[in-house]
């Protein structure tokens, strides 16, 4: 009788203390990781160097320049941005050697690749573009031709142009000298003429006194 009574009682205890609720139990868990949204990729503007013509005689390239900007096209400082040329045919390197530079986009959210200078091959190419920036990327190509000359001029004219200064300054040395001969030999004997150099589109003459 009395082991019941303490039976009841407990009981009557164990009803009487409130159970946790609802919001009392979810507090006692961890709170979740917040969620990132996800946002659109990076977009990548192309300011100089598309559609450029690079001389191989004189070394020089455009430099490309490009803009990073967000979703919202605003500028995106500290991306990171891979200007990358061809391993084979026409293209170029940068620095010398580099096939590919990663720079790192400035306040203005630009990224320029100096030290790009073409190969030995002529013919169109593309530098690939590549920009990342917190889990976002973009990839762009800016197109660009090697020639021989500048604006197209080829190699055998500018050795052509060169040829003729040089047989001209030439010719105009060797007439003096034929000059000076003479007029050391004086009236008694009679100096050998310096033979004329004729420069003509159709090629160089050298002909002998006549």
């Amino acid at each position: 009788m009395r082991l019941n009574c303490q039976l009841a009682l407990v009981l009557s205890a164990a009803m009487l203390v409130p159970s946790p609720t609802f919001a009392q139990q979810n507090s006692l868990k961890p709170a979740p990781p917040p969620v990132q949204q996800s946002a659109d990729d990076l977009k990548i503007v192309i300011i100089k160097g598309a559609n450029s013509t690079n001389s191989i005689l004189r070394k020089t390239a455009e430099q490309p320049v490009v803009e990073i900007r967000d979703a919202n096209d605003k500028p995106v400082a500290g991306a990171e941005v891979v200007f990358q040329t061809p391993w084979n045919g026409p293209g170029g390197a940068f620095d010398d050697w580099l096939k590919a530079l990663t720079v790192r986009s400035g306040p203005d959210g630009r990224a320029a690749a100096r030290g790009l200078a073409p190969n030995t091959e002529e013919g169109s190419f593309n530098i690939k573009v590549i920009a990342n920036y917190e889990g976002k990327s973009a990839m762009a190509v800016i197109p660009q031709t090697n020639v021989l000359g500048k604006k197209g001029q080829t190699l055998t004219s500018n050795s052509h142009k060169t040829l003729w200064i040089t047989l001209a300054i030439l010719g105009a040395g060797a007439a003096a000298a034929g000059g000076a001969a003479a007029s050391r030999g004086g009236g008694g004997t009679s100096a050998t003429a310096a033979a004329p150099v004729v420069i003509s589109s159709g090629g160089v003459t050298v002909s002998g006194p006549r």
